[in-house]
């Protein structure tokens, strides 16, 4: 079991009753070639220019399909929100 210092320490993303504590940033772009939707979460009270974000964009095409990536293709609490954009997506 883990102590609420340990868990802030290492950054972990829930609580000691097992329940999810997130900080959750969305943003949409909207283009002629369909809907681009960014989804970040991290260990609340961190900042967007810290590298401590789980980044997922979701594209829709024009023709409803989606597709789900991953920054760097890793589901990691190790990316830059405010560089959502420019992160490589695998």
């Amino acid at each position: 079991m883990f102590t609420p210092k340990e868990l802030q320490e290492h950054k972990f993303p829930y609580s000691l009753d097992g329940m999810w504590l997130m900080t959750n940033r969305s943003s949409m772009v909207t283009t002629e070639n369909g809907q681009t939707i960014y989804q970040g979460y991290a260990y609340p009270g961190s900042q967007e220019q810290d590298a401590v974000w789980l980044i997922q964009r979701i594209t829709i095409g024009q023709d409803d399909t989606v597709q789900t990536l991953f920054a760097n293709g890793q589901a990691q609490f190790d990316q830059i929100w405010a560089n959502r954009a420019q992160l490589n997506y695998l």
